[in-house]
Order: structure tokens, then C-alpha cells, then sequence
């Protein structure tokens, strides 16, 4: 049964995601899933509305995040579940890293004029005033409107993507600083989407971040952009073999971007070891 399903990892609008919190739970009772996670980047700003949303009572709801790391081999994301509400430490460094993206977003917007890709102003305001963390997704979707590109990988692939003209490096935390700031506000810190990280020893790279404190890693997730060396199967047993929670998700964002909501999941069990988790820190 569906209901049987948790997707652990979806966006809103307060980060880059296109729906409320309420309409992404709406659409998780839709599909008759029996777990969701919210897990906006850098904000926790969804989190009320998101577990206050009307729902069936069988939909459990996680209150998470992801955050930005540098693991020395390019960016790295990291889920944490059950993060609190209201987290004096959490959200000091949470607004860091908001006015880091703030700074960065208008940059990539100069980067895209030097190359003549000229945005009307108003989008890009309205991006900024109504946007909590602005980042490359609200840019892409500002090229797909205004014609420049046919859709948000395109947008990706020719100008946003590390590499490439408008792309503009962040300031991010180490991932051990990352896992340690979770765990610190008594969040469970997962690794997500590993195959997105250069690595070329899984085993080893998981078993230091364990060491390390990462209590998980996000298994179950499909890999729409092109990468090379995704293998799930062999994932699955060093994750395993390491001890640590499997997850998994959609990454949902919105119609139109990344994956449909539902599309990777694990079963609603997972939820119940990710609460153990929690109270063993």
C-alpha cells in the first residue's frame, strides 16, 4: 500500500520549492502516502504551517531541513530530522547562511547580464522581497519565464551549474560542522543525494562521516540529471553494513523541476528509526 510509503525529503516556497506547506501536505494525502518530510534549505520558516496543516491522521509529518555543507570535494547536502521549531542556535546560523544566499543571488544576476542575459528587474525583485532564501532555482525559473531556456535543466546545464558562466561559489560550513550543528539541536543528520558529491571511495567517505556523527544516508532517490556511477544497490549495502539509517525522498520542488512527490520513497518504518535516533542523541 501506498500508505505504507514515506517521502523524507520536499520542498515549499519559503525555500525553492513552488507550493505552500499545506499544499504539499495536500498533495501527500492525495497520493494516500503514510510519511512526509518538509526539508526546506536553510529556513525553518514552513515548519509551523507545515505540521499544523489539515491531514488524515495516518500522514506522519517530520519537521526537517537541508543544509549546505563543503565536504572538500564540492557542495554536499544534508537532511536533519526533527529539527526543533524554535532553535536560538539553529536559527543564528541559519540566518548566516540566509544572507550568504541573499548576497550571492543578485551576483548570479550580474554574472547572466556580462553574458547579454538581461532579466527584467521586477522578477528578480520580487524574487528577493518575497523569497526567503533565494537561490539558482528562483534564477532558473526566472530564465524559463523570460524565454531564455526551454526549462530549469537547461537553465542549469548552460549557466547555473558549477562551471558554468553564472555559477558563483558559496561560503558553506564543513559537512563535519554540519552534522555537529544538527545533532548539537537534537536534529538526525542524513547525508542526502550521495552520488551528487565527487567521491571515490563510498565506503570509506561514509564510515569517517559516521565516525563523524551522520546517523543516516539517503538511499532511496532518483537521480534525474545526468550522473555517472550511481549505485543504489551497492549503496544500499554499505549503508547497511555501516549501521546507518536508510532514507529516502523525491526532492520534490514543484511540477515542472526535479522529481514528482512520491516518486523515491522507503517505508513509513524508517520514521520509527529516525525517532530512535532522536532520542538517542
Amino acid at each position: 500500500m501506498v500508505r505504507d510509503r514515506a517521502d523524507l525529503h520536499t520542498h515549499s516556497h519559503y525555500s525553492d520549492g513552488e507550493h505552500s506547506p499545506t499544499e504539499v501536505v495536500t498533495k501527500a494525502v492525495e497520493l494516500g502516502l503514510g510519511g512526509l518530510a518538509l526539508t526546506d534549505h536553510d529556513t525553518l520558516n514552513g515548519l509551523r504551517e507545515f505540521m499544523n496543516a489539515k491531514a488524515l491522521s495516518h500522514l506522519q509529518r517530520i519537521p526537517g531541513i537541508e543544509i549546505s555543507t563543503d565536504s572538500g570535494r564540492g557542495e554536499a547536502h544534508l537532511l536533519g530530522y526533527f529539527v526543533p521549531l524554535e532553535s536560538e542556535k539553529l536559527q543564528r546560523e541559519l540566518w548566516r547562511f540566509k544572507e550568504i544566499r541573499r548576497a550571492r543571488f543578485p551576483k548570479m544576476v550580474k554574472r547572466l547580464s556580462d553574458i547579454g542575459i538581461e532579466l527584467q528587474p521586477e522578477g528578480v525583485q520580487r524574487v528577493m522581497e518575497e523569497v526567503d532564501v533565494p537561490g539558482r532555482p528562483h534564477l532558473a525559473r526566472l530564465l524559463v519565464q523570460e524565454g531564455f531556456v526551454k526549462d530549469m535543466n537547461e537553465a542549469f546545464s548552460k549557466y547555473l551549474a558549477e562551471g558554468r558562466p553564472a555559477y558563483i561559489k558559496r561560503d558553506l560550513v564543513t559537512l563535519h560542522e554540519g552534522i555537529s550543528l544538527l545533532r548539537s539541536v537534537g536534529a538526525v543528520p542524513v547525508l542526502a543525494h550521495p552520488f551528487t558529491i565527487e567521491i571515490n571511495d563510498m565506503e570509506s567517505f561514509l564510515n569517517d562521516l559516521r565516525n563523524n556523527g551522520l546517523l543516516g544516508v539517503e538511499v532511496e532517490y532518483r537521480y534525474t540529471l545526468t550522473r555517472t556511477n550511481v549505485d543504489i544497490p551497492s549503496l544500499r549495502a554499505i549503508t547497511s553494513d555501516l549501521g546507518l539509517i536508510m532514507t529516502g525522498g523525491s526532492d520534490y520542488h514543484g511540477e515542472g523541476s526535479h522529481n514528482a512527490l512520491g516518486c523515491a520513497t522507503v517505508s513509513v518504518e524508517i520514521i520509527d528509526a529516525l525517532i530512535e535516533a532522536r532520542e538517542s542523541l
